[in-house]
């Protein structure tokens, strides 16, 4: 399949079908069995998170509280968790750019939080999951692999998550989109794969 800049690509499918698990694979966080990855026409060779990383793809777990967050942690050091070498100077992280980031992602995602310090496991599931996209955002991904996105949120936080997906897009990010849910796919993507 080819996923191009500034479009949504809908992966549609069961649970269980082998959505989750070739993504994955592209991300490497599985091993790729068989194929070939391209980024940008470059043939790449993706054998871990790190590698996809370096690679600019972002890849937002259907499990945000297992996989995507740390909940004990707070949102500012959530926000800048896939991007730690981006926030520092030498060794040290900067606090300043990292507090500029943090209050950057809460205005743009509208992360309803009372503070940056605010334990991220108390947040809604919405915000919850706007704070996972603002960790990758913070990575200046090109490619971002959205996992069932809206699954556990209520209506008005789906929304929010629509406009967000569809804003990285307009802003030319690859964007593809795995969801049960055939009517968010038929809305969001440009094109569907079965």
């Amino acid at each position: 399949f080819k996923a191009h800049a500034g479009q949504i690509t809908g992966f549609a499918g069961l649970v269980g079908a082998g959505r989750t698990e070739t993504m994955r694979a592209v991300f490497g966080a599985d091993k790729l069995d068989s194929g070939e990855i391209y980024v940008k026409g470059e043939k790449v060779h993706i054998r871990t998170p790190k590698d996809a990383i370096k690679r600019k793809i972002a890849f937002l777990t259907e499990d945000r509280k297992g996989q995507g967050l740390v909940l004990n942690l707070d949102v500012r050091t959530n926000l800048v968790l896939a991007n730690m070498k981006g926030f520092s100077n030498g060794p040290f992280l900067d606090k300043d750019r990292i507090e500029q980031a943090g209050n950057d992602n809460v205005s743009a995602l509208k992360i309803k939080t009372p503070s940056l310090n605010e334990v991220v496991g108390q947040l809604s599931g919405g915000n919850q999951q706007k704070v996972v996209i603002g960790k990758w955002v913070n990575t200046d991904a090109d490619i971002f692999i959205f996992d069932e996105p809206t699954r556990g949120i209520d209506v008005g936080a789906k929304y929010e998550i629509y406009c967000i997906i569809e804003e990285l897009a307009r802003a030319g990010k690859s964007i593809i989109m795995i969801s049960s849910e055939m009517a968010e796919l038929i809305g969001m993507s440009g094109r569907i794969m079965v």
